[in-house]
């Protein structure tokens, strides 16, 4: 990543050799945000069945009879593991941006949602690590975790926060989808709700981005190398 020292006052705006082709925010438009839900939604469901047939085929959670009582004890672990997995969710976005040399900041917005940023912009294939790490790895980390802890209550545990740290990530893999449609020479800059996409400038004033095509540019093609 590279820090960009002079604040982006408005589109289009950017030092070198690169323009901005893309603004883009979850909150720019109000379907955006219901369609996120929805999608976040879908994503409970299909990894609820995901994570459960991993408790009792890799993780043998015990039969439902030693869940029959449900103290208040029990409902707080299950919050404080899902507090827990959303916080290290955010946590590994900030470590994956400062091993690719950003600095990466945390705060929470006014709708209770933790989220890690950084005024940084990254090559298309660093920024796409740093969305997708926290799914990964604490996915990863859920299922070795239920097969090590076998046989136990916590293994549902893991499987809740399982669930809600892949359907939390559905931003995540929004913000990826777009990504990809642009070319690896592109830079992306995160923002609170969204981020920014820069694509190099034509050597000519004749050449022209592609918007509904972004992954080409008529007439030559002419990236900065990459570093």
């Amino acid at each position: 990543m590279k820090t960009i020292n002079d604040q982006i006052s408005n589109s289009g705006t950017l030092t070198h050799d690169y323009q901005e082709v893309l603004y883009w925010t979850i909150t720019g438009k109000p379907m955006r945000v219901i369609a996120m839900n929805i999608l976040a939604a879908i994503l409970f469901v299909i990894f609820g069945f995901i994570f459960s047939w991993l408790a009792f085929s890799l993780g043998k959670l015990p039969s439902a009879g030693e869940f029959r009582i449900i103290s208040l004890g029990m409902i707080g672990l299950v919050f404080a593991g899902v507090l827990l997995t959303l916080g290290l969710h955010e946590l590994i976005h900030g470590v994956t941006m400062r091993m690719f040399g950003a600095k990466s900041k945390y705060a929470i917005i006014w709708q209770g949602m933790l989220y890690a940023t950084s005024p940084s912009y990254a090559r298309r294939n660093n920024y796409v690590l740093v969305a997708l790490a926290p799914f990964v790895s604490l996915s990863v980390f859920f299922v070795l975790a239920m097969w090590l802890l076998q046989g136990t209550l916590w293994v549902a545990l893991l499987g809740i926060c399982g669930i809600f740290n892949a359907a939390g990530a559905i931003r995540d893999m929004w913000i990826t989808t777009i990504v990809l449609r642009y070319p690896a020479a592109a830079y992306v800059i995160d923002e609170r709700d969204g981020m920014r996409v820069f694509l190099p400038k034509p050597r000519t004033t004749h050449q022209q981005v592609d918007v509904e095509n972004p992954t080409t540019i008529e007439g030559e093609k002419s990236y900065v190398s990459n570093w």
